[in-house]
């Protein structure tokens, strides 16, 4: 692009004048362009210009216009012709204009402006001048938080596709408009400009819905929908307008649909959706098929073991009535997101789902506020804590806060309480619980009041004589790390359960209280890990430019059974002892077998026999749709075979199943990755990251995508924050061995490095890959890069050298290294040495495009 640079000082003036211009002007700017023929109406109807008069002039002026064209206000007209006085897009198209170097004679205003339009904010548009604006626009449809992205991409599409459409302000008609893509006109709604239309056109829309498509397809296939419904599609966008996409009540409501006897023909999908859910779900909730789940979030808040049960209620009792409320960012705000009653949309808390809305309503939480207070009260009354603080009722909610609960616990703090020599005033509760929480029961807590009670704990984890303590610690450690874990029922989670370390709230694993939690750390868990293995397993990621699929993603396979077989037989026999009724002989059995299968698959997965795996795994969910643990797998065995969108389909259906299946996350922005998807797939990753901060895999994964797309400055966080947990994990757990995975993100940092051209610091990340781990290829070969690019020929000449003398490189290696040698020679003005060394490569790998292309240039 031919441009001169603008100074900040002018630049930022020039904004504000032409944002303000616009604002006041775009309201009346109708359309100025009869050229542009389209049945697509935008927002502009053709009216007399004298309106835009004004507006015209001063954009001429603040852009000099008169300078670069014989009629700059036929100039500005053709600008507003694309960019239909959008504020930003205006700007930069006439900054385009302003720095574009030839004049600019009468007749070929539209021509240039055209040509500047189309070459520098339209084609490749992720990364020209107008990129953020649009990936905003991007975002906001396929990705929106606030509104399914399909309805969204269906509506607009709709516009598209008739040219305008009648407005009745909807949420989705909302959202749009929000996002800037259409506005209204004679209660019409329109495409904003010619700038989106040619960029968000409808092959675009077709695209982003054909990669949306597979969680409807996956939905609508494991109900079986299209088999009850004439529109399938719109049967589950009714179960979601109730569910607000919750996972489990999307699941039931689906499953009430799959059961329902009578087809749902078209026009009736709302009724029938409404009538099962109010029938099914709400009226008798507590007997109803998601009894289990809303009775969980109602323990959740009347006995939270992390907040105040009272607080909360009021809280949520507020958010009812005001039907939203801005966020504050306390503790119960907090909580009340983690227990999914609520949701942060729009920077505001809102009631997740009509579901809860209709049970948990105003006069539940009057009820279940009255039921309270007695408790606190005997709490009170027992301990005498109305002698020691002036608000003793916030005084026992906040030791509950601590304890959850948990009756030894509580007495123990209650007791403290008592015997605390200082009267507690109004607003010192918080810190007078935690404080004697933290100095009298978890500072060296081995020898503190509840030293006992902890210590049984910490014995029945680490010296468990039922179940193997290093399952019991992995299973802990991963409650720890996500948060929260769905049950699969097995001996593992009960003898957890057991323990007391965890209870099941919501149909999740939780650990019981924020005591244990502070006591029995990841910290704690790890250093227990290391004490009972040799050396503890490292993360294996197998990341490189062509294929990401990371190995270490069958974690998400929680495999708890060594010797299947032999220990499921003496189960059997021994339920059947105790259980002497039919069908429980039958769910045992059946939980038994999918475990048998799903060990298998694994097993044949990390033989490398990846058909023979997915036979396995499709066997399993024939059995058992739901397993979702199943579909990752499946998803990472499909990798294995380089069948990416199948892959992907996979992984997707494990999301919609358990939303917060981490790995399964991770396997979707892998198969994203590699169908070059990028920014979907650091949707996928973020995705990742959200459940998971800790696993340095998914930031290296999203450094992938983020180099494919260029943007090497947010590359290099990420990247960095790889480095940074790997670097502690090593520093906690000094048995481990993390060399090998630092080596891989010290290269990939180099690699992100040497593309933002700073090649010395490049040169000291690739040597930093290799203090980890002195033979990795990559770091080798980067190293030698990043000489070559400092111009330090015969350093870079030397490395490719030292590595042709390594026995373990395959021949596609060796041709690589021969091909960065030989560009080196050549680029020393050694032809001779240069041509040699890709003759070489080329013997090796006869097909070597790249070294066939540098021998003719080293010619020359």
């Amino acid at each position: 692009m031919n441009s001169t640079k603008v100074t900040g000082d002018r630049f930022s003036k020039q904004t504000e004048l032409l944002n303000r211009g616009l604002a006041v002007q775009q309201e009346n700017i109708q359309e100025l362009s009869s050229h542009y023929q389209s049945t697509v109406k935008l927002s502009w109807v053709h009216q007399d210009l004298a309106h835009l008069r004004p507006f015209i002039r001063s954009t001429i002026k603040l852009f000099k216009f008169g300078e670069k064209a014989s009629n700059p206000e036929i100039l500005v007209q053709e600008v507003l012709a694309w960019t239909s006085a959008q504020p930003f897009l205006t700007q930069k198209v006439c900054q385009l204009l302003c720095d574009y170097e030839t004049f600019i004679v009468a007749g070929e205003e539209a021509a240039v402006v055209e040509q500047l339009i189309q070459n520098h904010l339209i084609a490749n548009w992720e990364t020209q001048v107008a990129a953020e604006h649009l990936q905003t626009i991007h975002d906001g449809l396929v990705a929106n938080p606030r509104c399914n992205s399909i309805w969204l991409l269906r509506l607009y599409q709709q516009i598209l596709q008739e040219g305008e459409l009648l407005a009745h302000d909807s949420p989705v008609q909302t959202e749009l408009l929000n996002l800037g893509l259409v506005i209204k006109q004679d209660n019409k709604l329109r495409i904003s400009n010619r700038i989106y239309l040619s960029i968000f056109n409808l092959n675009w829309v077709e695209q982003e819905l054909g990669r949306l498509r597979p969680m409807i397809l996956n939905t609508t296939k494991l109900f079986q929908l299209d088999e009850k419904a004439t529109h399938p599609e719109i049967v589950l966008e009714q179960v979601l307008f109730w569910t607000g996409s919750q996972s489990f009540l999307t699941q039931k409501v689906c499953q009430l649909i799959c059961d329902y006897e009578n087809f749902i023909a078209a026009g009736r999908e709302a009724a029938v959706v409404e009538q099962l859910v109010q029938t099914r779900l709400i009226a008798n909730w507590e007997s109803q098929i998601a009894a289990e789940h809303l009775q969980a979030i109602q323990q959740s808040l009347v006995q939270n073991q992390f907040c105040n049960p009272v607080q909360l209620l009021r809280l949520y009792q507020q958010i009812l009535q005001q039907g939203e409320l801005t966020p504050q960012d306390n503790p119960v705000e907090t909580e009340l997101l983690n227990i999914g009653l609520v949701v942060k949309q729009d920077n505001k808390f809102k009631v997740a789902n009509r579901i809860y809305k209709s049970i948990f309503n105003v006069d539940w939480i009057n009820q279940e506020l009255e039921q309270l207070q007695p408790l606190i009260q005997n709490t009170i009354k027992i301990f005498n804590l109305q002698e020691k603080a002036i608000n003793p009722e916030i005084l026992v909610q906040e030791v509950l806060m601590w304890t959850g609960s948990q009756p030894f616990l509580t007495k123990k703090v209650c007791q403290l309480l008592y015997e605390h020599t200082n009267f507690i005033a109004a607003g010192e509760e918080t810190s007078t619980v935690q404080q004697l929480v933290q100095n009298r029961l978890i500072a060296n807590w081995e020898t503190q009041i509840a030293a006992e009670h902890l210590q049984k704990i910490s014995d029945d984890l680490v010296g468990n004589q039922k179940c193997n303590p290093i399952w019991l610690l992995r299973l802990y450690q991963q409650i720890l790390q996500q948060g929260e874990l769905s049950p699969q029922d097995d001996l593992v989670e009960i003898e957890l359960l057991n323990i007391g370390l965890v209870v099941k709230q919501d149909n999740k694993l939780k650990v019981a209280n924020r005591i244990y939690q502070s006591i029995f750390n990841l910290s704690w868990v790890e250093q227990q890990l290391a004490n009972l293995l040799e050396v503890s397993p490292a993360i294996n990621p197998m990341i490189n430019a062509k294929k990401s699929f990371s190995a270490f993603a069958m974690l998400e396979a929680r495999n708890f059974i060594s010797n299947p077989r032999s220990i499921i037989i003496r189960v059997i026999w021994l339920l059947l002892a105790i259980a002497g009724f039919s069908a429980l002989c039958f769910n045992i059995y059946k939980n038994i077998e999918v475990n048998i299968i799903f060990q298998e698959g694994n097993e044949l997965f990390n033989q490398g026999e990846y058909k023979k795996a997915i036979a396995k795994y499709d066997k399993l969910l024939n059995i058992d749709s739901n397993y979702y643990q199943a579909w990752t797998n499946r998803g990472y065995a499909l990798a294995g075979l380089q069948e990416y969108n199948k892959m992907l389909e996979s992984c997707s259906t494990a999301t919609i199943i358990e939303p917060k299946a981490v790995y399964a996350w991770n396997c979707q922005g892998e198969a994203l990755y590699n169908l070059q998807q990028y920014y979907e797939a650091i949707s996928a990753f973020d995705s990742a990251l959200t459940l998971d901060t800790k696993d340095p895999v998914f930031w290296i994964n999203k450094t992938e995508s983020l180099l494919a797309l260029k943007q090497f400055d947010t590359a290099l966080v990420t990247i960095d924050a790889a480095i940074e947990l790997l670097q502690e994990k090593q520093k906690l757990n000094r048995q481990g061995n993390m060399t090998r995975q630092l080596a891989i993100a010290f290269s990939h940092k180099g690699k992100v490095l040497w593309q933002k051209k700073q090649y010395k610091e490049a040169l000291a990340a690739f040597d930093q890959a290799l203090v980890n781990d002195p033979k990795y290829f990559t770091a080798l070969r980067g190293r030698g890069l990043a000489f070559q690019s400092l111009k330090q020929y015969k350093e870079a000449i030397a490395q490719f050298q030292e590595m042709l003398t390594q026995s373990r490189l395959t021949d596609a290696q060796k041709a690589e290294t021969l091909y960065y040698m030989g560009l080196t020679y050549c680029q020393s003005s050694q032809a001779d040495e240069g041509l040699a060394a890709l003759e070489t490569a080329l013997k090796l790998k006869p097909d070597y495009q790249a070294a066939e292309q540098a021998k003719i240039k080293c010619t020359l």
